[in-house]
């Protein structure tokens, strides 16, 4: 009761703060529908984007070859009016619309899919969703290999020509594996085929001869040459006749390096949009995004952005299924201050409050009303753990570190509405997928044996150090629970400390920091799309941390039949090895597309289970806290908006990503009682 009067006051406190900015959220043209998007898009360009709100408005104005269904989040038509696959999964015909149209009225053409791919990968452009598409023919070769190959064949050759002339004999190993990390070599190596090149990855502790040196050189050298020529192959060919290319107007060819079985999932995310290349020149690639410029193809067109105040959508009258579309307009409110949302939204002013655009300490009181839903979420809160700094560098100290935390707590303390507690990185729920056995539990008499272990016994010696998070109240809490945790487990003295969002970003991305706040929304249902995180050198890594082992891993996962041809490095460091060899002989003795498709596709969430078993029980570069659930505040007016998805084998199953394409809404201002799936 208490609890409730407390909330009440602080919403009735804050109403009456906000009257001016209410009044002001309410001028202009009113939108059917509004809903509070958290924050001012950065950009709207579809290759530049990486945040949710900026993903919300590009899924309204711009649509792939694929969309998404609103009712079972499974792809369907988008400007591709239908395609075929090759038996081999790796070939991909789309039929472009003759009726796709852009909003200026030019034809939408399968060029204008080529110049968007081949841009997206542009190494120029800086696109940090470039890999996410790297499944195709010549795409990771034109945008990382002249990179590398400059590395190879100038820097690193330097750095190794430097580290024989300081040591004239033998070079000692600290300085070899100093090398080695410095010059990203695991990175820039990925995927090699050198068998010399792997070797030396893989060698353990020791001194390098100087005969061994010049090996390496030469090698490297020839690692170069190899992966200058794959560049200068795809700069040839990738978006022209290779790859991805247009056969005539109407027809595109995507070719795979292997299959890829979310590939027409991914057809849907904003990455592969199409974007229009004459508007582009004609701003040089700037502001070209903006309402004056902007040239889309989706459901709605960009019609005002105030900054501060809204982004507002009309129904696009160019669209190629505007007679689908019931939604004449929306307006996305850029809020970042979540007492303010929640006002705006308990006054009539806004009909939807996405997920973590309200205050965390009010959703106990929220849930019990009718308009609130709640259910389980692709999303992962964890803490990086930088093990570039010692004594992060030890895999005990970690793991210590990952078994002191008593995550219940937490969750059931300071949230409180239903999350999971965390022991894994990848969120339940994903269809097909087994996770891996962890290491993590929460177990203080083994945690203080392993910090004992590594030198630290009753936590004498251990340094004090610091644990980041971006500021928010709910991080701050979170923060100083497993700080206080730590401090009375292990009796080592650390402190939550906050930056602002800019400066948290560039703190965890130079590696300044001991340990720092994450969280990953999957922009797929796939275990990989939190696993490739963790890739060497990987643009949201930012732990330091490399593993050659999971690398090769993830590489299987992605082209399968590679490891079925060369399993022997992987199946020697497999938990699962026998399961691994039982399916990579299935698919040798399948010869059946469909059925061959079916083992492969199993045997690469294997390879994944893999992967995720050495971060969650071997080597510990992270400490997961917990998994989300997602807690949407909407109007019963609201409609085509699904918490529940229904699937074509009719199986339903959560809406874990919380997607809700505003292509399908349509408001019914008489709605009948809520059924659980608006």
């Amino acid at each position: 009761m208490l609890r409730t009067l407390i909330s009440a006051f602080l919403v009735i406190v804050a109403s009456l703060a906000v009257v001016g900015l209410t009044l002001s959220a309410s001028t202009g043209r009113r939108a059917e529908l509004r809903f509070v998007n958290s924050t001012e898009p950065k950009t709207l360009d579809p290759h530049l984007i990486t945040g949710e709100p900026e993903g919300r408005i590009a899924e309204a104005i711009f649509e792939g070859l694929t969309r998404l269904d609103a009712q079972s989040l499974e792809p369907v038509p988008g400007v591709a009016e239908s395609w075929e696959i090759t038996p081999d999964g790796k070939t991909y015909t789309f039929h472009i619309r003759t009726g796709a149209r852009w909003s200026d009225g030019h034809p939408l053409t399968a060029q204008d899919f080529t110049y968007a791919w081949r841009r997206l990968q542009d190494p120029s452009l800086g696109a940090e969703y470039a890999y996410i598409m790297q499944m195709v023919r010549y795409s990771e070769a034109f945008n990382t290999h002249e990179a590398q190959a400059s590395a190879l064949e100038g820097p690193i050759q330097n750095a190794l020509h430097e580290l024989g002339h300081s040591s004239p004999g033998a070079v000692p190993d600290k300085a070899v594996r100093d090398f080695v990390s410095k010059q990203h070599l695991d990175a820039v190596l990925k995927g090699t085929p050198n068998a010399a090149l792997r070797a030396f990855l893989l060698r353990g502790p020791g001194e390098l001869t100087q005969g061994e040196l010049g090996v390496l050189a030469t090698e490297l050298a020839r690692e170069g040459q190899r992966r200058r020529a794959l560049y200068q192959e795809a700069k040839l060919h990738f978006g022209i006749d290779g790859g991805v290319y247009a056969k005539d107007e109407h027809t595109l060819i995507v070719e795979l390096v292997a299959p890829t079985p979310y590939f027409l999932a991914l057809t849907a995310f904003y990455p592969a949009y199409p974007v229009p290349r004459w508007a582009i020149e004609k701003q040089t690639g700037r502001n070209w995004f903006l309402p004056a410029n902007i040239v889309s193809n989706g459901a709605f067109r960009l019609a005002e952005w105030s900054v501060g105040s809204r982004i507002h959508l009309e129904r696009s009258d160019t669209y190629w299924g505007r007679s689908d579309v019931k939604l004449r307009s929306a307006d996305a409110l850029p809020l970042e201050n979540q007492t303010t949302g929640l006002n705006l939204y308990l006054t009539g002013e806004v009909d939807w409050l996405p997920q973590n655009t309200y205050p965390a300490e009010l959703a106990q009181d929220l849930r019990k009303r009718p308009d609130f839903f709640i259910g389980p979420a692709l999303i992962v809160y964890y803490y990086r753990i930088n093990v570039t700094r010692k004594p992060f560098d030890d895999v005990r100290v970690r793991k210590a570190l990952n078994l002191a935390v008593d995550r219940d707590v937490i969750t059931r303390e300071v949230l409180g509405v239903g999350q999971q507690s965390a022991f894994r990185l990848v969120p339940p729920g994903i269809r097909g997928y087994t996770p891996p056995d962890t290491g993590i539990s929460y177990d203080v008499a083994q945690a203080q044996k392993l910090l004992a272990d590594a030198g630290f016994p009753g936590g004498r010696g251990f340094p004090k150090f610091g644990i980041l998070y971006n500021t928010l109240e709910t991080h701050k809490k979170i923060a100083e629970v497993i700080a206080d945790q730590l401090r009375r487990n292990l009796n080592i003295d650390v402190s939550a400390y906050n930056q602002e969002w800019q400066s948290y970003q560039q703190s965890t991305r130079s590696l300044d920091y001991d340990l720092s706040r994450a969280a990953w929304v999957g922009d797929y249902e796939d275990p990989n799309t939190f696993l490739d995180l963790f890739t060497t050198n990987g643009g949201n890594n930012q732990t330091g941390w490399s593993n050659l082992v999971y690398d090769r891993l993830l590489e299987a996962a992605g082209n399968v039949e590679e490891f079925v041809a060369a399993p022997a490095f992987i199946l020697q460091h497999a938990s699962r090895a026998p399961e691994l060899e039982r399916l990579a002989d299935a698919v040798r003795l399948n010869k059946e597309a469909p059925s061959r498709l079916k083992v492969m596709a199993e045997l690469r969430l294997e390879l994944l289970g893999e992967a995720e078993r050495i971060l969650v029980h071997d080597e510990f570069p992270i400490l997961p806290v917990y998994f989300y659930v997602i807690g949407d505040m909407v109007k019963p007016k609201v409609k085509g908006f699904y918490t529940k998805l229904r699937g074509s084998d009719g199986a339903t199953r959560s809406n874990l990503r919380d997607l809700h394409p505003l292509r399908s809404i349509y408001i019914d201002e008489h709605p009948s009682p809520r059924d659980g799936a608006p």
